[in-house]
């Protein structure tokens, strides 16, 4: 179909489609089909109704994206419906609370509840690149890493998409990604350039995705004593961009190191910088090298 081929992201796709589907089964339709066979003026009503229902049970704030699927589907499809009165019923946004960022005690409260080698070398890796966990689901293989000075391993994440940039493994990410790839080849598994970084338990060559590496940092989480407080659904740390938010937060917290090239090793475009600056990876890591006492726990 048109609206699948047409969204470029698994993660979009994912969320796009949950959406559509949450609105057929409102409004009782079990196909595209049949949602397409709807006569325009009702399915404006029906659509207007489902908002109001959302609004009775559902944060303000996560309203709008629910429609994002939906309206997708509609214009991949030519249903010319009047969104201006849609997005005039929005809800106004409720003020959210505070984000913080992982501490450094807690990322080895994190560590210490992992239930594997391969779990706790994904959370060094997490806490040392800052990466989307929406990585995952693009190739992260063998032959997107490289050797650096200083124990250290640099990442190409995104490899062969616009979003692609270099970020790093800190000595201790490093020493224990290689302890995990250690264990599997022990267990008879052979790699090559294509191997992924991290796999799934019992698949051998078959990459963790976006949803199991979420999957870990849950079930971890649930078996630590980490508090987080909670306010409209919504904890103070994010369970996956916890980390994130720490590697942005160490970066810019150190004068030393140069905005323009911290806003590179977070996947940041910054502007004409972003096209305009292309430095290389030793350039990249040499900021890097900067923050590395403060990222390792």
């Amino acid at each position: 179909m048109l609206f699948e081929e047409s969204i470029k992201s698994k993660y979009t796709k994912k969320n796009y489609t949950s959406h559509l589907n949450q609105f057929k089964q409102f409004a009782r339709v079990t196909s595209d089909y049949e949602l397409l066979a709807i006569p325009q003026p009702t399915l404006q009503h029906i659509l207007e109704n489902y908002l109001i229902s959302l609004k009775q049970n559902t944060n303000p704030n996560s309203i709008p994206s629910k429609f994002q699927g939906i309206r997708h589907f509609c214009i991949m499809n030519e249903i010319n419906l009047n969104w201006n009165i849609i997005h005039k019923m929005f809800p106004q946004k409720q003020k959210t609370p505070s984000l913080r960022a992982y501490t450094s005690a807690e990322i080895k409260e994190l560590l210490s509840n992992a239930k594997s080698i391969r779990d706790q070398a994904l959370i060094h890796f997490l806490a040392s690149t800052g990466a989307r966990v929406g990585v995952f689901d693009h190739e992260l293989s063998v032959r997107h890493t490289r050797r650096m000075p200083s124990r250290c391993t640099a990442v190409l994440l995104y490899a062969g998409h616009v979003e692609e940039y270099w970020t790093f493994l800190t000595p201790q990410a490093s020493e224990m990604l290689d302890t995990y790839h250690y264990f599997r080849r022990q267990s008879g598994e052979v790699f090559y350039e294509v191997t992924p970084l991290f796999a799934i338990y019992g698949a051998v060559q078959k990459q963790l995705g976006w949803s199991g590496v979420r999957s870990v940092i849950s079930r971890t989480i649930s078996k630590s004593n980490i508090l987080r407080c909670k306010h409209n659904n919504r904890y103070d740390v994010q369970a996956d961009h916890g980390f994130r938010k720490r590697f942005n937060t160490t970066l810019k917290l150190d004068n030393s190191v140069n905005y323009n090239i911290a806003e590179k090793l977070m996947g940041h475009k910054n502007g004409l910088d972003g096209i305009y600056l292309t430095p290389t990876i030793n350039e990249l890591f040499g900021e890097f090298k900067k923050i590395i006492y403060r990222l390792e726990v």
